[in-house]
């Protein structure tokens, strides 16, 4: 099958996608928990703002950004009181620069384009090794649409970004290897940076291929000798960052950095390895697993042992390497049941390259090919999964979201953060803050002075988050608040139920 063909193919897949994002956006945009957040910083940047900075429309009313209704681990006062957003501005640049030739309605759409970009990659990288276009296609299909890396195109993420740069550091890797052409050389270096700058677990999985596949080129100091100009921009582009990063968030590697180095020192975040190993690949009452939820990670397992002085090897061991040891390397394991393994799929597109390309080389491929069936299967049922969750996710969203248009308040006030990742679209069309206490609550009074003010009040009663990945003091303080709402100025006119918010509107008296 040519490569023209396949192209289509892969096309004609990326409708999945973009069905399932165009019926949960249902005329608007769905974004919860952690896509809510890097959706404001690319409108923040879209409307003139840095992409760093938090995004607080409540300013307008004279609200400080105090009472910003995000918290850990979205949002973070630096040493200087300034505000700032957590996840990488890099992907919110790159969307700026495709929304100015498109329009705002296609954000949304953007991992999508990238999750095509990493469907040639892909193809790209196994056809160096296989020359047969129908398991190429088999390969690239199974490996994009029946492994976690499926998830991705799904959310609003960086995650596709990120493989998009983490593909091109091995496909320009080995092309440099065979051929020592500036191009190759040049997108090396800056795929390894931007990688870096988006996830860096993900650059840990690129440090043991390279490092591996270095190790064992017959010419590995010829090839030295090669990159060292591009090792040199590499550093030259990376220190670039740094510096950046270091006058934006007072640290080299940004606000993550920064956040984890403050966890890490503080001992807010109790480490069990153990426990948390375990979890991450064999699952728990909060998480699915990854080798659970996709039984053909295993497989990686079997081939490695036939494996181990072939070409391959590098992609079988590192992939594994990586997968096994990021829940003790990285020190947050957020997620929640099938969505916690979003940290593996730089270490999944190595390992199942491996098992692939393995399979490729057997003497009877189509028998190996079928033996995939049995796993494949589990792999839809868990991509399934996390369809229908979406799917219900969604329509509590939009739910709520009507609800809150059908008030049509003129400022959302919301008791603590425990309702911040459920906030959406709302957060860009109606000003809000939060409130620990009755009075953060006439401090909202008293802001609003004079201005006749519908406002919304939610809460939520004995929130059923997953505090287990909060440090307790900021559990305590800023999610788990009930206090009973005394108005003085303002008068409840009437009670709504929102899902599972209660609220409340609130008019001045006369």
């Amino acid at each position: 099958m040519s490569f023209p063909r396949r192209l289509f193919i892969y096309f004609l897949l990326l409708l999945i996608p973009i069905f399932y994002r165009w019926k949960w956006n249902d005329n608007t945009v769905f974004v919860s928990s952690d896509p809510e957040i890097k959706y404001y910083q690319v409108i923040h940047n879209l409307e003139g703002g840095p992409a760093e900075d938090c995004y607080f429309p409540a300013k307008d009313l004279g609200f400080d950004t105090s009472m910003i209704p995000f918290g850990y681990p979205w949002a973070f006062f630096l040493k200087d009181g300034n505000c700032v957003f957590q996840y990488p501005v890099l992907f919110s640049w790159i969307q700026k620069i495709l929304i100015t030739i498109s329009s705002k309605k296609w954000i949304t759409y953007i991992p999508i384009l990238f999750f095509f970009f990493n469907f040639y990659l892909l193809d790209r990288i196994l056809t160096r090794y296989e020359k047969r276009g129908f398991v190429i296609l088999v390969a690239v299909l199974c490996i994009q649409c029946l492994t976690p890396i499926f998830l991705s195109a799904l959310d609003y993420s960086e995650l596709t970004l990120t493989n998009f740069f983490f593909l091109s550091a091995i496909l320009s890797f080995l092309e440099f290897q065979e051929e020592k052409r500036f191009r190759y050389g040049v997108l090396l270096a800056v795929a390894i940076v931007f990688n870096f700058q988006l996830r860096p677990e993900s650059t840990i999985a690129l440090i043991f291929f390279l490092g591996i596949g270095f190790g064992l080129d017959p010419n590995k100091w010829k090839l030295t000798k090669n990159l060292i100009p591009y090792i040199l921009l590499c550093l030259l582009v990376q220190i670039v960052f740094f510096y950046w990063n270091h006058q934006v968030y007072g640290h080299i590697l940004g606000m993550r950095g920064l956040n984890t180095v403050t966890d890490m020192g503080s001992g807010a975040i109790q480490r069990n390895l153990i426990r948390e190993w375990l979890a991450d690949l064999w699952g728990n009452e909060f998480k699915i697993g990854i080798f659970k939820g996709y039984p053909i990670l295993f497989l990686g397992l079997i081939v490695l042992c036939w494996e181990r002085k072939s070409e391959i090897f590098p992609f079988l061991f590192s992939g594994l390497l990586f997968i096994f040891l990021l829940p003790i390397l990285s020190p947050y394991r957020a997620g929640v049941d099938i969505f916690g393994m979003r940290y593996y799929e730089s270490g999944i597109y190595l390992l199942m390259l491996g098992v692939f390309l393995s399979f490729a080389k057997r003497e009877y491929t189509l028998l190996y090919f079928l033996i995939l069936l049995p796993f494949l299967y589990f792999s839809y049922k868990s991509d399934s999964r996390a369809i229908k969750q979406w799917s219900s996710s969604a329509k509590l969203y939009h739910q709520i979201m009507k609800q809150i248009d059908s008030l049509e308040p003129d400022l959302i006030v919301q008791r603590g953060l425990s309702l911040s990742y459920l906030v959406g679209d709302s957060y860009i069309k109606y000003p809000q803050v939060a409130v620990y206490s009755n009075e953060d609550w006439e401090k909202v009074e008293t802001i609003l002075g004079n201005q006749k003010m519908k406002i919304l009040y939610l809460q939520w009663e004995g929130n059923k988050l997953v505090n287990e990945e909060f440090p307790s003091t900021i559990w305590k303080e800023k999610f788990d608040i009930n206090f009973e709402l005394k108005p003085v100025v303002y008068k409840i006119q009437s009670k709504h139920s929102l899902a599972h918010f209660k609220g409340f509107l609130l008019e001045k008296q006369k």
